[in-house]
């Protein structure tokens, strides 16, 4: 598989894999990233969290305001598109996610923590900020677990590419190349079809509508539909059941005083000598230990030492300083030495696998502790949520058994004194089942959903119960009911004749040959000076107008349904000093087409035989 990569990777095509794997260690703000409950399904066995959701949708909306501007949004899109955007973008990262574990190339939680430590978003005045870290985080709805989390993932696939043997700078004339396509212009002439107004101007009477209904009759078969009786469960219900013991809040904050002694923060700095840089191992621990002497007799200081001899470049400038740490973010080797160390001490000579080190205690932290009156709601929340999760969990784990043994949908709720509610008749369009908005339509009306059969719906901190008690089958509906609709359809068809009629007189009306339709829904102009990403016409018209040689006319239908007849009369390229001044902005253009194509490549290898499972996702 490596080699496999390196070859489609080798040249030019690598650039684009930092956009894809550039993961930026900044904050969205604008979506809430905690929910834990929530569950969307997985990818080759990787699951897919609200954090991806979000995270992907992101991406996605990045993207298209790279190449739309900023103003852009995913609302501006049909549901239906911009969720299968996001389902694309969740399914290529998971799925390089997969393969990366696979080859063994995944990073470790502490190899991510100590990247986390060196990311300057969570600097303070002297180094890593624990407390603004952890306060940065939590304010953009994150967890510290959750960001260390998607730390090592965008490491580990950081190593992928580094496992290919590749690098990632764009060449100059790849650039240009791609600058010359999007500043060249085009003088394009079109004609115009507002649908809409067209189909609104054509006359039918109610002997059309009802000769057409005649001639198409299962063009108006009546929706299934059908009922449902069901309950739900909810994570909200269930705190309402959560008994608070007496004594909880004085256990639970000496617990928390407890706890909170061992959070002390620690700031060290290092002296760091590099195996490598010397013929042996023993001759740079000679080094280290003849340095070692010098400190402790005094003979230098610990940051003149580390300033003229630290192999550590990153930290010499700055007295060896690696941040700070609550007891987990530095090598086991130094935690354990700093148990021992006092303020300002150093410690004794460190071995780890290629380098030897001295480590100074700078600074010591200690947790801001809380009076009981600031912690109680918290401490009480925090049993509140616990207690409710594990009430519903044992309910559900005991539902779920009992549907196996066959019990009934109004026995199951009996035995937790949960209430049945009914939908009655309702078609795809209108289903819905109160209190639970995770079971889709879609799922709801599915053909394996059979009568009196108990389905489980797991939803955002939620499970419902459902059967279908009944349905009735889709019928032709009578024509006083859909009159109006036939109506319409002959109004369209007869549009449709007044379109294709025109293709052959279009290029002649656009040359001057032919007169325009003596229909007001038909318009004619010319722009001049369109370039490939202009907002003037629809980018569906602007890209086929491009594509095809000059003088040639294209016909195209955009995407609210308008339809448009398009020749470009002239090109003008930009002069080179244009050119020259339009390299560095696109740059990010470059990458960006690239990440395309190397999305295309993820389904041409990776996707092989991947197991896809997602579920309860929205656009929204």
């Amino acid at each position: 598989m490596l080699e496999s990569l390196r070859n489609f990777l080798s040249g030019k095509r690598v650039i684009f894999i930092t956009a894809l794997l550039a993961i930026p260690f900044v904050f969205l703000g604008s979506q809430s990233f905690g929910t834990t409950f929530a569950s969307f399904g997985t990818v080759n066995g990787e699951t897919v969290s609200q954090m991806d959701v979000n995270l992907a949708t992101n991406q996605v909306s990045q993207r298209l305001q790279s190449i739309y501007g900023e103003d852009f949004s995913l609302d501006n899109l049909d549901e239906d598109v911009s969720l299968e955007l996001i389902k694309n973008e969740i399914i290529n990262q998971k799925t390089l996610l997969s393969h990366v574990r696979k080859l063994g190339l995944f990073v470790s939680e502490k190899k991510a923590k100590q990247e986390v430590i060196n990311i300057d978003s969570f600097q303070g005045e002297s180094g890593f900020d624990q407390i603004l870290f952890e306060s940065t985080i939590r304010a953009n709805g994150w967890t510290p677990e959750e960001y260390i989390e998607l730390v090592r993932e965008t490491l580990s696939l950081e190593k992928l590419v580094s496992a290919m043997g590749v690098t990632a700078f764009p060449i100059d004339s790849d650039i240009e190349d791609l600058a010359l396509m999007l500043e060249t212009s085009r003088d394009i002439d079109f004609i115009k079809l507002d649908k809409n107004a067209l189909v609104s101007q054509q006359e039918a009477s109610l002997e059309e509508g009802q000769q057409f209904y005649n001639n198409n009759p299962f063009l108006f078969l009546s929706k299934e539909q059908r009922d449902f009786s069901y309950f739900v469960l909810t994570y909200d219900g269930y705190k309402k059941q959560v008994q608070v013991p007496e004594d909880y809040i004085d256990e639970a904050y000496a617990d928390y005083l407890s706890n909170s002694e061992g959070q002390l923060q620690n700031r060290i700095s290092h002296l760091m000598i590099e195996k490598s840089n010397y013929e042996s191992t023993s001759l740079a621990f000679e080094a280290i230990k003849s340095l070692y002497k010098s400190i402790q007799s005094e003979e230098i200081s610990f940051e003149d030492a580390v300033s003229s001899s630290s192999d550590d470049l990153a930290s010499k400038d700055t007295g060896g300083d690696l941040g700070l740490s609550s007891g987990d973010a530095f090598p086991e080797e130094f935690e354990k030495a700093l148990f021992s160390m006092q303020l300002n001490s150093i410690s004794s000579i460190i071995e780890l696998e290629d380098s030897f080190h001295v480590l100074k205690l700078t600074e010591i932290i200690k947790p801001q502790i809380k009076t009981k009156a600031e912690m109680s709601q918290e401490l009480l929340n925090e049993l509140i949520d616990a207690e409710a999760l594990a009430l519903m969990q044992d309910d559900f784990l005991e539902l779920e058994s009992l549907v196996l043994e066959g019990v009934t949908l109004n026995a199951l709720a009996d035995s937790i004194d949960a209430s049945v509610k009914v939908t009655g008749l309702q078609d795809i369009e209108a289903v819905e089942l109160n209190g639970f908005n995770n079971a889709t339509p879609e799922e709801l009306f599915d053909s394996s959903v059979l009568p009196n059969k108990i389905e489980i719906f797991e939803g955002d901190e939620s499970y419902a119960f459902v059967v279908m008690t009944q349905a009735v089958q889709p019928t032709i509906q009578a024509f006083a009911d859909v009159a109006d609709l036939a109506i319409q359809e002959v109004r369209n068809e007869k549009a449709n004749i007044i379109i294709n009629d025109f293709f052959n007189d279009a290029e002649g009306v656009i040359d001057g040959e032919n007169a325009l339709p003596n229909q007001n829904a038909f318009s004619q102009e010319s722009y001049k000076g369109v370039k490939r990403f202009s907002s003037l016409l629809p980018s569906e018209i602007i890209n086929s107008t491009f594509e095809s040689p000059l003088g040639t006319l294209v016909a195209n239908e955009a995407f609210n349904g308008d339809r448009y007849w398009a020749k470009s009369t002239n090109e003008t390229l930009p002069t080179m000093e244009e050119l020259s001044m339009s390299v560095e902005q696109y740059q990010g253009f470059y990458n960006e087409t690239l990440t395309q194509q190397f999305s295309g490549f993820i389904d041409n290898a990776f996707k092989k035989g991947q197991r896809v499972r997602l579920e309860n996702l929205s656009a929204n």
